[in-house]
């Protein structure tokens, strides 16, 4: 048996994330950057960015912490547990990855790690493109955008015709952007980033569930109702009970991807990023929708935040590929093993 847990240095990071995200990110605050033209979002990247957090998967070479994929994870979880209306995983892990394994001018990658705002481009339905990127996830007018260019290259530029999308997610942005010429790219380092992009989203799935969890959780304790805590309700408890496994393996998927993706065989590390996003993707949609329903009225109005979490959640899930693209790489996956195996009939 394998026994995973987060180093002592891990430990540290994570502590060092939630303490800044419980300055930065508490509720009011978090309502704030729906009217405050950028502010909450300028003051913590710059922030991130002092703390080195923005570089973990840059090369030390490139001004960056060289660290690993699962320390990522660690601060894109704390992130998307407390909501944060920062562009971490499309900058600092997508946008990254694609840079570092993909060639990427090494000033750019520096520009990143220092606050620099670094976006990766996407389709018009978020997933990876294959001949046109016509979205830029996190940053607008003045970013540089990554895409791949050639099939073992990732290179930026420089995005026109910005405008803002007026999509369901007021905290993570989107803007259309002219067109950017783009190929899919197959080198191996290229799929790895690509992995790694899928594997961060559930990361940052993984904590948008576990805050709807605590959340719930707390109001359960809390919300009386004939005279009892709505907690001591063998139904609250049956859907909190639900919201915990959900998190739970999420979590484990996610960690245990994190590592067989900068380690393992490509197929192999492929294999565990698509199921890593599809299966947090699944238990942070399901997670959030049983949270709202936990809280029961007021959830489903637009003073509670219950709804910005959701909807952040479709968009991590929408993110690199909606659920169904992991689940066709790994049924493409099954099939051509299948095709493989020997009759021994």
């Amino acid at each position: 048996m394998v026994h995973f847990a987060l180093s002592e240095d891990q430990l540290f990071l994570q502590k060092t994330a939630e303490d800044v995200s419980r300055q930065l990110f508490g509720d009011e605050q978090v309502r704030s950057a729906l009217t405050d033209d950028g502010t909450l979002r300028s003051r913590a990247w710059s922030e991130f960015a002092q703390l080195d957090l923005l570089g973990l998967l840059v090369p030390e070479s490139a001004d960056g912490a060289g660290a690993s994929l699962t320390d990522a994870c660690v601060v894109a979880e704390v992130l998307g547990r407390h909501t944060a209306p920062i562009p971490y995983v499309g900058t600092a892990v997508a946008a990254a990855a694609l840079l570092v394994h993909g060639g990427g001018d090494s000033q750019v990658l520096a520009d990143l790690c220092a606050g620099a705002p670094v976006s990766v481009l996407l389709d018009n339905e978020l997933g990876w493109p294959t001949g046109e990127a016509t979205i830029s996830l996190g940053w607008g007018l003045g970013a540089q955008g990554v895409v791949i260019v050639a099939p073992d290259q990732a290179a930026t530029v420089a995005l026109t015709g910005v405008t803002a999308i007026d999509a369901a997610d007021p905290l993570q942005p989107l803007y259309a952007i002219d067109g950017v010429s783009t190929m899919r790219g197959e080198s191996e380092g290229l799929r790895r980033a690509r992995a790694m992009a899928w594997v961060g989203a559930a990361a940052t799935l993984t904590g948008l569930a576990d805050g709807a969890l605590r959340q719930a959780v707390e109001y359960a304790k809390q919300r009386e109702q004939y005279g009892r805590p709505i907690g001591s309700f063998q139904a609250i408890q049956h859907i909190c009970a639900d919201m915990l496994v959900a998190v739970e393996t999420a979590r484990s998927v996610t960690y245990g991807a994190s590592w067989e993706v900068e380690h393992a065989p490509i197929a192999q590390a492929e294999r565990a990023g698509a199921a890593a996003k599809a299966h947090a993707a699944s238990a942070a949609l399901r997670t959030c929708e049983n949270g709202i329903q936990v809280l029961g009225g007021i959830g489903v109005t637009w003073e509670h935040d219950a709804h910005l979490r959701l909807r952040t959640a479709h968009t991590f899930a929408d993110a690199f590929g909606s659920v169904t693209t992991p689940l066709a790489l790994l049924a493409k996956s099954a099939f051509d093993a299948a095709a493989f195996e020997p009759d021994t009939n």
